[in-house]
């Protein structure tokens, strides 16, 4: 029978039990990887000292001005945000939650990198940890979840995005618990996580248009008496939840943080975002700026931070970088997306399983608008727009490498070269690379 919301829905209880067992193999190698995620994410987090990553400069600032602090001064002698209000968020064109979370975390920690990005690491991991959960909920195979999870954890945007202070993370997150949400029969949650999703940075609305589209053609699949009176039952249900969390949190949120004030205040704050995402255009690739068809092949990657250390030695002189912030996707796992999509459409025209959708119609939500946006009206796009399709093209890849069975030592080879590129590209330079990765001056 077609899902339907119902009290059951706020049975929280239920909810927060997640499905992890130390008596099951993949779920003990899982915490294990999880427990490891979470140290590469701590490990030198305060690296480079002192510096801003990309666009920290603007978020970390606005933290800063919502306590009340100082903001750093450009090379041009001027803040990023100068004359802003103290205790207001002054970066109108993102809704402010993920922003407060920052700020929170430097009011209890400190204005000290600690303090900028232990939100983003907490948000990177619990992504972790929730997709984790929710491939367990949706995957054939068993392997699928932890290969799935493996190769998100040890993707290269992903584990940036989760170290810096900025707002992608903080959508990410709450996308990922709303599918979750919504795999577990708790649609009234799965509504108020997308709505924090969008309230995080608007692309978080794509997370609605995926379970939407999901719900819609798993009901048409059932062919069920009165089917379009489910469907639209339930989309009337879903989307009052969302539309209402949505304008409640951030009617509360602008009326004590920024200068729209309840209760009309919040319709043009809308209409400011709105306006100011419309107005960011420029042909592609220019300089960071690239096209959506080239994110498929990491072209167009762009330097968060680049520290590039000279040493003069008896043998004469070296460099190596020691801080090499990219924000590119590993491409061990991103060069398999249009295979991996393609083996999808088949696995669900074959046999209609919930996995293969929810990846096509993840990947296809989270990447044709941009598409469409930089074709038809030249949107500013960059390569880390891509974070949010990077669940759907892990959960696709291992599920094609599972569903083909092959041979064990093939598949922990393929690991291994995940593991090596991700390494190889750690942000911060290992000890044990630094030889490798020495030059002349």
């Amino acid at each position: 029978m077609t899902q339907k919301l119902s009290a059951r829905n706020w049975d929280f209880a239920r909810f927060f039990k997640p499905d992890l067992n130390l008596r099951n193999r993949n779920d003990l190698l899982f915490l294990v990887l999880f427990v490891v995620d979470i140290f590469l994410r701590m490990l030198w987090l305060d690296k480079p000292s002192g510096s801003l990553i990309f666009d920290e400069w603007y978020y970390v600032n606005v933290a800063r001005v919502i306590l009340g602090l100082p903001q750093s001064v450009g090379s041009t002698g001027q803040p990023p945000y100068p004359g802003a209000v103290p205790g207001l968020d002054p970066n109108h064109e993102h809704p402010p939650l993920a922003k407060l979370l920052i700020a929170l975390s430097m009011y209890l920690l400190g204005d000290n990198a600690y303090g900028w990005r232990f939100p983003s690491v907490i948000f990177g991991s619990l992504s972790v940890l929730v997709f984790y959960l929710l491939m367990k909920k949706i995957a054939k195979h068993k392997v699928a979840p932890l290969m799935a999870t493996f190769l998100f954890s040890f993707d290269m945007l992903l584990f940036v995005q989760s170290r810096i202070a900025i707002l992608d993370i903080f959508m990410l997150a709450f996308m990922l618990l709303g599918f979750y949400s919504y795999f577990s029969n708790h649609h009234h949650l799965s509504a108020v996580a997308m709505a924090l999703a969008v309230l995080a940075k608007f692309p978080g609305l794509a997370g609605l248009g995926i379970i939407v589209v999901v719900h819609v053609v798993k009901a048409i699949s059932r062919r069920e008496e009165k089917m379009w009176d489910h469907i639209v039952s339930w989309f009337l249900k879903y989307v009052i939840v969302f539309v209402g969390s949505f304008l409640i949190i951030l009617l509360v949120l602008d009326h004590f943080w920024t200068s729209y004030r309840a209760p009309f205040g919040v319709i043009d704050h809308l209409k400011f975002i709105l306006n100011y995402s419309g107005g960011l255009t420029s042909s592609c690739p220019n300089g960071i700026i690239s096209c959506p068809w080239q994110w498929l092949i990491n072209d167009v990657k762009i330097p968060y931070l680049i520290v590039n250390v000279q040493e003069t030695t008896g043998a004469g002189c070296r460099k190596y970088d020691s801080a090499a912030f990219w924000g590119m996707v590993n491409p061990t796992i991103l060069y398999l997306t249009i295979p991996a999509m393609i083996y999808a459409a088949y696995s669900y025209f074959e046999r209609k399983d919930d996995l293969s959708l929810f990846m096509i119609v993840w990947f296809a939500a989270s990447y044709v608008p941009f598409l469409a946006a930089a074709t038809l009206a030249n949107r500013v796009t960059y390569l880390f727009y891509f974070l949010p399709a990077v669940p759907a093209v892990a959960g696709a890849v291992s599920h094609m490498i599972a569903d083909q069975y092959p041979p064990k030592v093939v598949v922990l080879f393929y690991l291994a070269v995940v593991v090596g590129w991700f390494l190889w590209m750690f942000p911060v330079a290992l000890p044990f690379l630094v030889p490798f990765k020495t030059v002349p001056c």
